[in-house]
């Protein structure tokens, strides 16, 4: 299985892909529609405010327009180690463009981008159903089209961040991992440590994602030392490594301008205060109290971590695990709630909100219930219990650790299509008229649903002052 071959569009896939296609373009041209005005002005300078003020899409963050607009290791290094240089060719492109053109084509370049990565999880994620589980073609597109009408994997086509690729990258792993335990091939040690170093270059933990596939696929001869050598230590400390550089020669240098700067400003500060008279240092304590109090809250919808230092610094345990679940991992992640839609929670939208119809916890009930029947189905199958892993191991630094549950519907495309995989094993054992009639339904009230909802959002007219 050569990487070029892989990316052939096959026969019986071309007019579903094509439609998918379609579809996703439309979205990212509403998109880049809604924020053409804003964002398509040559240079960068005062557009950082303009992106963070403006592009507030549930949390996500406008740090790949950054980027590509004024390279720079923009991402956090150790959490996305090469990200940034990811990008790099984009900023590259967009420099020559707006020298021909006189504008930021940033927008284009990125949905180009979000274009290619969501296809292409849609035609792997129809190739594990269709090869992989080996349901019909029918089953197979059904299952797909599911899938992209989760609220947040229909959002994750236009959002300009890291999520879309870390879906990409996922898919492609687990179709890989699935051909190989059907055909009882070996995960090969160099597979193994080129998946772990790009799939954990976009997102670190994703790459526990690909040592579970070697497991799964290699089993005992994962434990091989030639194996953990090559295809576990090697690539994580070139990785680990390769975050370290950059942080030094990126990251740290600013950090040490920015401590100087912010010392010399709070000495500015206190000799400002100390000439203030008794009412302008009384309109000073006012707006310095209010300020902290608008912290506080922030912090407050951020949970109280372990720790504040290191990772333990995005954790949290105060953040209640219970109404996450059904409010928001499974809630949001599935169906926009109507109140606050795609507001952020670090800005305005509170932590948990409430569904107005009771029909939306029915719809979630009946989404779980399907996929849970399917894990009984398919519970001697290799490659749902790697599925299940990978996801049982976003729960844990999720739901156990806390990290980002405030917000933790964002991270719907790195695991929630194990649902409608877990749910292929249903449609592969049950040959159920009622069974595909109801997977319909559920698909096309969510593409109704989450559809309006978020193309009323990007039709919406928005104000904003440059």
């Amino acid at each position: 299985m050569t990487p070029l071959k892989i990316f052939k569009i096959k026969p019986e896939e071309r007019i579903q892909s094509a439609i998918a296609l379609i579809i996703i373009i439309a979205l990212n041209a509403l998109f880049i529609y809604r924020m053409h005005e804003l964002f398509m002005q040559p240079g960068f300078g005062p557009y950082f405010k303009t992106f963070e003020r403006e592009l507030h899409l549930s949390g996500y963050d406008p740090l790949t327009y950054m980027g590509v607009t004024d390279w720079d290791a923009v991402y956090q290094v150790y959490r996305h180690p090469l990200l940034s240089f990811m990008i790099w060719p984009l900023w590259l492109i967009n420099q020559t463009l707006t020298w021909m053109l006189g504008v930021n084509c940033v927008q284009y370049l990125v949905a180009a981008l979000l274009i290619f990565c969501s296809y292409y999880s849609y035609i792997f994620m129809y190739r594990i159903h269709r090869e992989v589980i080996e349901l019909e073609r029918w089953d197979a597109t059904l299952l797909t089209a599911y899938f992209f009408s989760f609220a947040y994997i229909l959002m994750s086509v236009i959002v300009p961040d890291h999520f879309t690729i870390s879906m990409f990258l996922l898919l492609v792993t687990l179709y890989v991992s699935g051909v190989c335990i059907k055909k009882r091939r070996e995960f090969k040690w160099w597979q193994s440590a080129l998946f772990f170093y790009i799939t954990a270059g976009v997102t670190l933990s994703n790459g526990i994602k690909v040592f579970l596939s070697g497991f799964f696929v290699n089993l005992r001869d994962f434990f091989r030392p030639k194996y953990l050598l090559l295809a576990v230590i090697l690539p994580a400390a070139l990785l680990w490594g390769t975050a370290t550089w950059e942080y030094r020669t990126y990251v740290l240098p600013k950090e040490k301008a920015r401590a100087e700067l912010k010392a010399r400003l709070a000495e500015k500060e206190k000799a400002r205060v100390a000439k203030m008279t008794a009412e302008e240092k009384a309109q000073y304590d006012e707006k310095k109290a209010k300020r902290e109090q608008r912290l506080k809250r922030q912090a407050a919808k951020s949970g109280k971590p372990m720790e504040d230092y290191g990772f333990l610094k995005w954790t949290d345990i105060s953040t209640s695990r219970w109404e996450s679940t059904y409010e928001n991992l499974f809630g949001e992640s599935l169906q926009f709630h109507q109140d606050y839609l795609l507001e952020d929670t670090l800005v305005r939208r509170p932590v948990f909100v409430k569904y107005r119809w009771t029909l939306s916890y029915v719809v979630e009930g009946l989404i779980l219930l399907l996929a849970v029947a399917g894990i009984w189905f398919g519970r001697k199958s290799r490659f749902l219990w790697l599925c299940l892993s990978c996801m049982a191991f976003d729960m844990f630094i999720h739901v156990g650790l806390g990290f980002g549950l405030n917000e933790v519907f964002i991270m719907t495309p790195h695991y929630m299509f194990v649902l409608p995989i877990a749910t292929a094993f249903l449609f592969r054992d049950i040959q159920a008229r009622w069974l595909r009639i109801s997977v319909v339904v559920l698909m096309l009230y969510l593409f109704i649903y989450n559809g309006y909802l978020l193309t009323d959002f990007l039709l919406s007219p928005i104000r904003a002052t440059i």
